[in-house]
């Protein structure tokens, strides 16, 4: 089978990213040099917490290959990703969090699927 009979769907990873596109209108950059970016989480999720999964934000990061570590401050009201910027280009966090949404999906499938192992360890959890 060549690459043109494949389907758009084989090239899916195999971990619903859906939560973390309704998730990320709730993020904001607020500090970003490379290898590391600081988020604030809006205080509107705050209304929003018992329709939204936030654990799908860590599981997300967990599964990009290049993120080294994820803390979320709930109290402060912020996520820190620490991260390797030769594997994660700094431009690429305004598509990621504050793009337009197909383009962080197709962004975020692509950095996912350099890493299968994360991905069938955030599926097991």
């Amino acid at each position: 089978m060549n690459d043109e009979q494949l389907s758009s769907d084989e090239y899916q990873p195999a971990m619903n990213l859906q939560p973390f596109l309704e998730l990320r209108r709730y993020l904001q950059i607020v500090h970003h040099v490379p290898g590391r970016i600081r988020l604030r989480i809006k205080l509107a999720l705050v209304k929003e917490l018992k329709r939204v999964n936030t654990g799908v934000l860590d599981d997300v990061m967990q599964a990009i290959d290049g993120i080294s570590d994820v803390r979320v401050n709930a109290a402060a009201g912020s996520v820190v990703v620490n991260y390797r910027a030769k594997s994660i280009a700094p431009d690429w966090w305004t598509t990621l969090i504050e793009g337009d949404e197909n383009q962080a999906l197709s962004l975020l499938q692509r950095l996912i699927a350099a890493n299968p192992a994360a991905v069938s360890a955030a599926q097991q959890t």
